[in-house]
């Protein structure tokens, strides 16, 4: 098995560290219900307060006022919540230690199972966990303290326990809820990322394309300007208003997908974002017969070898082949000869893929051994995109041609299709 992780692994990899952390991750404090809490047990303290107050048996007075006490203490615990849990902790255990001395623990069975529910949402594990022991003693103290009151205080467990487990389950599902919240950011972002970056690649291809034609249109119109004779330049003019017209509407989509405000829209009734016959549609053996055909209008003498296999690459590879083609015969077109002879070979051979262009280089340049320049920037994109595959470009004089030959490895033909490369095998073995 191989070490490294594929996309998915890494993907759900991403997803349960997102979830673990969340879950560890202490809930928000719910500034409301620790408000309604804090009014509740005023609201109590206050009773007690009157009843100290109105009482006339002095054995009441002290009961009243131990119990205002105890009272007292367990909602400025719950009010230091809103300060810290370290805090309220401690507190929280003076007072359980004063209403288990003083017998007094009415309040108590609200405040404790609210303040345990509380730390459970807001406080670290450990906290929590601490304060749920804490509980649990100081119930089972009362217990033993107060036998008489035992079916009284028997609800105290189940109060402790419902506090504990709700306040888990809500935490749960809060953390739950974020995770999924900053999954769904990560996502949108990430598929944001994947539009720009791809809307980027069509609008280099569609430069590419609309570069190509004007290239084109400005060698007919010298032809059409210096010719004498009036079929040429007809035949001239008829390239240029086609080529004309197909630039005009690769650079209308070409704005389109440039826009940031939205998705693609129509132009001139047709999906942009298809791209029509541009760049979303960029075959290899489409682009074999169209620039070919291009080749023979412009008066270039044009053989192709083409194989259907090839079809069944990926898209992205074919898009690669293809701006190799379209440089290289816009190259064609600029600095060969008028009549030149040219070829283009796309072939699978072996675990290979090749793409070959090759025109005839004026006498006087290939006995002089004369080379066109491999360095140019035209040349170094095709070696670029070649090497996005694992490829190779090479562009060199040979045998009295200018060949430009562009390579693929195996990888490519395994992601086009399983079986592609051993038909490829078989084929070359016949």
């Amino acid at each position: 098995m191989s070490a490294r992780l594929s996309n998915n692994e890494k993907m759900q990899l991403a997803s349960t560290v997102v979830d673990t952390a969340h879950t560890l991750k202490p809930y928000p404090l719910g500034r409301k219900i620790l408000l309604v809490a804090s009014s509740i047990s005023c609201l109590l303290l206050i009773t007690d307060i009157f009843t100290f107050i109105g009482a006339g048996d002095p054995a009441v007075v002290r009961r009243a006022g131990i119990s205002v006490l105890v009272s007292a203490l367990f909602v400025i615990s719950i009010g230091l919540l809103w300060v810290s849990p370290i805090y309220t902790m401690l507190l929280s255990a003076l007072s359980m230690i004063t209403s288990v001395w003083a017998g007094q623990y009415l309040l108590a069975l609200f405040v404790v199972p609210f303040i345990l529910s509380m730390l459970t949402l807001t406080a670290a594990r450990r906290q929590y966990l601490t304060y749920l022991a804490m509980s649990l003693a100081w119930a089972a103290a009362l217990v033993i303290s107060r036998p008489m009151d035992v079916g009284f205080l028997a609800l105290l467990l189940p109060l402790i326990g419902l506090a504990y487990f709700a306040a888990t389950f809500a935490r749960k599902v809060g953390a739950q809820r974020e995770a999924d919240r900053v999954r769904i950011a990560e996502l949108k972002r990430k598929q944001q990322e994947a539009v720009d970056a791809e809307r980027k690649a069509i609008a280099r291809d569609l430069h590419d394309i609309v570069a190509h034609d004007i290239t084109v249109i400005s060698m007919q119109a010298k032809a059409a300007e210096f010719s004498g004779d009036p079929a040429v330049a007809q035949a001239a003019l008829k390239v240029i208003g086609a080529t004309s017209k197909e630039a005009l509407q690769d650079l209308r989509v070409m704005l389109n997908v440039l826009r940031s405000d939205g998705p693609a829209t129509r132009v001139s009734g047709s999906l942009v974002d298809s791209a029509g016959n541009a760049a979303s549609s960029l075959e290899i053996l489409i682009g074999v017969e169209i620039f070919a055909e291009r080749l023979i209008d412009l008066g270039h003498p044009t053989k192709t070898i083409a194989d259907a296999r090839l079809a069944a690459l990926p898209q992205s590879a074919q898009a690669a082949l293809y701006r190799v083609l379209q440089e290289s015969t816009t190259n064609i077109v600029k600095h060969a000869k008028s009549d030149a002879a040219c070829r283009i070979e796309a072939k699978m051979s072996g675990d290979r893929v090749w793409l070959e262009v090759a025109n005839e280089l004026p006498r006087q340049i290939a006995n002089a051994g004369i080379q066109h320049d491999e360095h140019s920037s035209g040349i170094t994109g095709m070696t670029d995109r070649m090497a996005t595959f694992g490829g190779t470009l090479s562009a060199k004089r040979h045998l009295g041609d200018w060949v430009v030959r562009a390579e693929l490895p195996a990888t490519v033909l395994n992601l086009a299709h399983p079986q592609l490369r051993e038909e490829a095998s078989e084929s070359n073995d016949n």
